[in-house]
């Protein structure tokens, strides 16, 4: 193919799954908890939100491993996506045609145990080949704010946030996809397969807890998204408690900023020190809840907005961060991870608190008291961050890695 169309390789190219990428999950997961009840699976919601969280635990520290050390990280990408596409477009088609919670719920967590490493797979492709990922990384990884953006805008001008659809055409986006990604510039395996079986699941990874820092962060990522999983499980239904008919719309406001923050993110990483960084996203996390219990949609919508800060300089900044520390044999693990610990880990227990405290408040206090409470876990992060990580200051300059 590059001998005859000279367009394989390129960095553009992950751009471009950045994009679809984004764009397939962006067209059926922020619509996802007003779409069950549409088809008889609202009780279903919290189960479902679950899975690839849960997921996460299995498959993408032992595809880290396996990129590490033996495999090319685009290859695997690509094959991925095409496998995942299958199972999601069953899924949705199951629900679209009320096979039962079981069908969809089979489909559906096939498709997350394939899909678990796609993110984590593809963030070490785009930070490998980028000669500076600090100033670069934002460029590339603002194609998939576009990408969520434009489907958020799809889905509320096909007035398809109650839909099963939008999980079928994510499936043909995927496929798309999935072909780009065989495209990509190849990223070769740096790491040396031990022989050891630990080593192969991606336990090795565990070793960067040693380094303080690094601990906190993880540590960190972890306290912080508990509470975050109300921001995707909540956020759609208070919007239409408040009388939104198009909540995808509003959502998408998060993304138009976060598409400013990583537009700026390399000049911001090479501006100030890290850890600097890192609490100004955690404080726009305390402050997103904050705004949410003012009860007022404007106020909602400057919450919806804070969380594009939120996000792009605590998890993507954060994982260039970890990607500078790190061996670049242990990178596709460290990448991993991060994804383990804040969707896994945190992701999963944050769907058990959050339904929990919704259950508990929201008859005492209603949903200023629920997201008052929301608001103080993550300033809980805040703290443990700002106490726990201590910073490289010599030999590193300003950023203070």
């Amino acid at each position: 193919m590059e001998g005859v169309w000279g367009i394989k390789g390129h960095r553009y190219w992950i751009a471009v799954v950045f994009f679809l990428m984004a764009g397939a999950v962006g067209l059926w997961y922020p619509a996802l908890s007003n779409i069950l009840p549409r088809y008889g699976l609202g009780e279903w919601a919290v189960i479902i939100f679950m899975i690839p969280g849960l997921c996460g635990f299995i498959s993408p520290l032992i595809l880290g491993a396996q990129v590490d050390q033996r495999y090319q990280a685009q290859k695997v990408l690509g094959w991925i996506m095409w496998l995942g596409a299958g199972f999601i477009f069953m899924a949705f088609y199951a629900l679209e045609n009320q096979w039962g919670a079981g069908w969809f719920v089979g489909f559906f967590t096939i498709s997350a145990l394939i899909s678990a490493p796609a993110w984590s797979l593809l963030t070490t492709i785009a930070l490998s080949g980028l000669s500076d990922p600090g100033k670069s990384f934002g460029l590339y990884r603002v194609w998939a704010t576009i990408g969520w953006m434009v489907a958020g805008y799809l889905v509320g001008f096909a007035s398809l946030d109650f839909s099963a659809k939008t999980g079928q055409w994510a499936a043909g986006i995927r496929i798309v996809a999935g072909a780009i990604c065989f495209l990509m510039p190849a990223t070769m395996p740096r790491g040396v397969a031990t022989g050891k079986l630990s080593d192969a699941l991606g336990l090795g990874a565990l070793k960067l807890l040693k380094d303080r820092d690094q601990l906190t962060y993880f540590v960190t990522a972890f306290l912080f998204s508990i509470p975050l999983a109300a921001y995707y499980l909540y956020t759609p239904v208070y919007l239409a408690e408040l009388g939104v008919s198009h909540p995808s719309y509003y959502m998408s406001s998060a993304q138009v900023v976060e598409g400013i923050a990583m537009l700026g993110m390399g000049m911001v990483i090479g501006r100030f020190r890290i850890k600097a960084i890192l609490l100004l996203a955690i404080a726009a996390g305390v402050f997103r809840y904050f705004f949410y219990s003012m009860g007022d949609l404007r106020w909602l919508l400057a919450g919806i907005m804070l969380h594009g800060i939120c996000w792009t300089f605590f998890y993507e900044a954060g994982r260039v961060f970890i990607h500078r520390r790190v061996d670049e044999g242990m990178r596709g693990q460290a990448q991993a991870l991060i994804g383990l610990v804040s969707n896994g880990l945190g992701g999963v227990l944050g769907l058990v608190v959050v339904k929990a405290l919704h259950w508990a408040l929201l008859p005492i206090g209603g949903w200023t008291l629920y997201w008052q409470v929301l608001s103080g876990m993550s300033a809980v992060s805040l703290v443990v961050f700002w106490l726990g990580y201590q910073g490289r200051r010599k030999g590193l300059g300003k950023t203070g890695w």
